[in-house]
């Protein structure tokens, strides 16, 4: 997905804007699919994206917009372990930590620290289309979200080198 340093929450606002000026009419989730996807490159305009949609006659967008929660930071953690031995049935971040053997290190202190900072905070704009079988997309991360990812995924080496020991 496309990371950007735009302010998505005034994104949001244009988005949505955008596509209410347009007439379309909106699914409110995305498709759950990842085959047959056009990603919609990073430095282009959606405006241009939607221009392309009316050229092609959609009717129909699928429009969804996520913000960050500790939901989302514990599947972070448990969507990027390897391991055999992670139990899927924490229920929350300090519980992940706890069961990989990492709760006291700086790394889970810092991750803990970063997912409460950005709690709250929009984290994703996707809006799709389909045209001849193909889903067209649009979609947009805020740079701060890779920082937190690549975070967990020193969580998860710090776990599984403890496992190794």
């Amino acid at each position: 997905m496309p990371e950007t340093d735009i302010n998505l929450e005034e994104h949001w606002e244009e988005v949505q804007s955008e596509i209410a000026s347009r007439g379309f009419v909106i699914y409110p989730n995305y498709i759950f699919s990842s085959e047959n996807k056009a990603y919609w490159p990073k430095d282009e305009e959606f405006a241009k994206f939607l221009d392309l949609a009316d050229e092609l006659e959609r009717k129909v967008i699928y429009v969804h917009s996520s913000q960050f929660d500790s939901e989302e930071a514990l599947d972070l953690l448990l969507l990027s372990a390897t391991s055999d031995f992670v139990d899927y049935d924490v229920k929350t971040v300090r519980e992940c930590l706890r069961s990989f053997g990492v709760e006291s290190s700086a790394e889970a202190k810092d991750y803990l620290k970063t997912t409460k900072f950005y709690s709250g905070r929009r984290v994703s704009i996707r809006v799709e289309w389909v045209f001849d079988g193909i889903i067209h997309t649009y979609s947009r991360k805020p740079a701060w979200f890779t920082d937190i990812s690549e975070l967990a995924g020193r969580i998860i080496e710090l776990s599984e080198s403890f496992l190794i020991e």
